[in-house]
């Protein structure tokens, strides 16, 4: 056994950590909406398609992260990085791929919709070794893209608008 001053850490780098923001920020859902009592209920069949195409059509292109509330407090250094976050992290959807982009941080994902139903849908993305991960995402009234993020160390509520 390697003495402790020479074992390989298993925590997270803060590069992978980065990249769990963006899959958390960038991926979302309508199954929390729907636990929550939302009306409606999941198009199955030509109308599921249908549905997937609008959902597809108003996710396409870029969105600044605007907020994340954490489910529990982050520690500091990762509090500071989210902070830098705001004005820098641009999420753009492409239709098949999440690419998210900021200084020092680029996050290159497939990712496909599942579940729409309204403006709720859940955004299954796909990292590098082909591990799904699943968010819950909706619309708001005043256009911003909200994901309730399932992940750990990144669940919370994220809020992203449309990049100008």
């Amino acid at each position: 056994m390697l003495p402790p001053a020479s074992r390989p850490s298993l925590r997270p780098s803060g590069a992978l950590r980065a990249s769990r923001l963006l899959l958390a920020v960038a991926c979302a859902a309508a199954l929390a909406a729907q636990a929550a009592g939302c009306g409606g209920s999941a198009a199955q069949g030509p109308d599921a398609a249908t549905a997937i195409a609008s959902i597809d059509a108003r996710l396409r292109g870029s969105f600044r992260l605007v907020r994340f509330e954490p489910e529990v407090p982050l520690e500091p250094m990762l509090a500071s990085m989210l902070e830098f976050q705001y004005t820098h992290l641009i999420v753009r959807f492409d239709g098949q791929r999440i690419l998210a982009d900021s200084p020092g941080l680029h996050v290159d994902r497939a990712y496909e919709i599942r579940d729409p139903v309204w403006d709720r849908f859940k955004l299954i993305s796909y990292d590098e070794a082909g591990i799904a991960y699943e968010a819950l995402c909706e619309f708001s009234s005043q256009g911003e893209l909200i994901v309730y993020a399932q992940t750990p160390p990144w669940k919370g509520i994220a809020t992203l608008r449309r990049a100008q």
